[in-house]
């Protein structure tokens, strides 16, 4: 592989393997269904928030480069064969830059995926809290009212 797509595929390593520790830790943190907890999820959810909003453009033009290797894909496949044949260097070149801001577009996406991904199980983690939370508040209520009471 190119120096470039080494380099992306070792920058979505370390993005997933961060955000999978970050999510271990607040689950961890979400257990104790603490007020600091929900407010620890709720700063890094902010936090990813952030970096999707900043990354909109990146995410938007990208998008495009995909869009435009779909299209240009179908020529360079149709042409390849005689391309490698007459070994026409200025075109093969051309291809691997273009397939290399391909593969650029479609890791930068990826990226942005695991954002999403990582936003949602945040979102997921204060659900369940809610949910729990209320189960727990529900229990005590009706540990406290005898069948009497609430028949009546």
């Amino acid at each position: 592989m190119s120096e470039t797509i080494d380099r992306l595929c070792d920058q979505l390593r370390i993005k997933l393997h961060g955000i999978d520790r970050r999510l271990e830790a607040l689950k961890a943190n979400n257990s104790a269904t603490s007020e600091k907890s929900r407010h620890l999820v709720e700063s890094q959810m902010d936090s990813v928030q952030q970096r999707i909003f900043e990354r909109r453009h990146r995410v938007e033009a990208a998008n495009a480069s995909v869009a435009e290797w779909i299209e240009k894909r179908a020529v360079f496949d149709d042409q390849d064969a005689s391309w490698k044949d007459s070994a026409d260097l200025s075109r093969l070149e051309a291809r691997a830059d273009d397939v290399e801001g391909y593969a650029t577009a479609v890791f930068e996406l990826a990226v942005a995926a695991a954002d999403e991904a990582s936003q949602a199980a945040l979102e997921a983690l204060l659900a369940r809290n809610d949910a729990e939370l209320a189960a727990f508040r529900q229990g005590r209520i009706e540990g406290l009212v005898s069948p009497a009471v609430i028949g009546r």
